[in-house]
This record gives structure tokens, C-alpha cells and sequence, in this order.
């Protein structure tokens, strides 16, 4: 099944620009999860244009709430009256609920399919990106913070949060793609020497060209 043109046209022309001024979650971050949810459906046979919705739409509220924004996100496409003209009202509350469930701090289950596939599509199995977005984020949340190693520390406790009690970074699909990148980051991430290395070249980049100044007072994601 391909995706809906018409569909694909709004939501391009409607909620992508929300993502312009988002930093660590801008479209690089959101492509990348459309990548995820589009393969994914694949995978368990499931339907191609809720997914590529569910995954357009799951950052979306992140400036009206960061620590609710999967709620907030959650609220604009259960409000979008234009994907009634695409979906049931069962489809557009199970898309709701996976993308209030995604979370990846989240401990419970997601209560979808769906929510399943996005929360594994919104993990980042490669530390550079990684080290990017984490970053942007530590630095707009924990002003706090003042220096590289503050920033690190935090970062590296938080996602090292997320392994379970096998010792692995959670997963809650068992797509064999996902799982071959969750390995192989586990296993460059819990080098802690040489996730610090990529994370400094991170640090000194932003530092060096501005970007940092820019995350701080232009960006409007946290």
C-alpha cells in the first residue's frame, strides 16, 4: 500500500513546518522515524498511512509542553478535523494513543501496535545523532549545566536509564533491523570513553559555530 497523495500533501504543507524551528527535533529526527514506522509497518503487515501519520505527528506539541508533549502532541492530530476525511474514528483514536504512548522513558507498555512501532522508531541507535540531539536538548533544559562534562554525565545516566532487566536497551518490537542497531549502539554507548569522544566533537562543533547560541535562545523545541 502506498501512501495516501492527497494525505501526504497536507500533512507536508500543514504540520511539517511546525518542525522548523526544532532543533533536535527537527525533519532530520522526524524522516528518520517515518523511515522507522514505514518499514516497520511493513514488517507486521499494518497500515502504511497511519503510520506515516502517527509518525509526522509525534513531536508536533513538543513547544506547547515538553514534559507533556506526547499528550499535547496526542491532542493535535486527535483534533485535526482533516484526517477525518482519512481515517475512522477508531483509526484516529488508536493513532492518538500511540502517539501518546512513545515515549521512550516510558515503562509500560504501549497499549497499540502502533505505539509499539513508534516508540522503537524514536530511538536513536546511532550516537552521533545521538550525541546532536541530546545535547541540544541537556543544554535548553539544564541551563544549570556548565560545562561539557555536566552536559555528558546527564545525557549518558538518562539513556543508560533505558536498558531493561536483560541488560538491553529496551525494545518492545522484534523487527531484526531495529535489533541489529540496537546492538551495535549498546555496544559503542556503553563505552562510555568512546561515547564521550563522540560527544565532545559534538560539544566543540556547536561551540565553534554558533550553533550552541542558536539551540539556547532560537530553537523552540526542549
Amino acid at each position: 500500500m502506498k501512501i495516501n497523495k492527497e494525505l501526504k500533501e497536507y500533512i507536508e504543507k500543514n504540520i511539517f513546518p511546525k518542525y522548523d524551528k526544532y532543533y533536535s527535533h527537527g525533519m532530520i529526527h522526524i524522516n528518520n522515524v517515518i523511515n522507522n514506522m514505514i518499514m516497520l509497518s511493513k514488517y507486521y503487515d499494518l497500515d502504511v498511512n497511519m503510520a506515516y501519520t502517527i509518525a509526522a505527528y509525534h513531536d508536533s506539541g513538543l513547544n506547547i509542553d515538553r514534559e507533556n508533549h506526547e499528550k499535547e502532541s496526542g491532542k493535535i492530530l486527535n483534533n485535526d478535523q482533516e484526517l477525518k476525511k482519512y481515517f475512522t474514528a477508531e483509526q484516529i483514536k488508536i493513532m492518538k494513543e500511540a502517539v501518546e504512548d512513545h515515549r521512550g522513558s516510558r515503562k509500560e507498555r504501549p497499549r497499540n501496535i502502533y505505539g509499539e512501532c513508534l516508540s522503537d522508531s524514536d530511538r536513536d541507535f546511532d550516537i552521533k545523532l545521538l550525541a546532536k540531539r541530546q545535547l541540544a536538548t541537556s543544554l535548553k533544559n539544564y541551563p544549570d549545566l556548565a560545562t561539557f562534562d555536566e552536559h555528558f554525565e546527564r545525557c549518558h545516566e538518562y539513556i543508560c536509564k533505558r536498558i531493561n532487566s536483560k541488560g538491553k536497551f529496551n525494545l518492545w518490537t522484534d523487527n531484526p533491523t531495529l535489533i541489529e542497531q540496537r546492538d551495535a549502539f549498546q555496544k559503542d554507548y556503553l563505552d562510555k570513553e568512546y561515547a564521550r569522544s563522540v560527544y565532545k566533537r559534538e560539544w566543540n562543533r556547536i561551540s565553534k559555530d554558533g550553533t550552541k547560541e542558536k539551540i539556547i535562545n532560537y530553537y523552540e523545541d526542549y
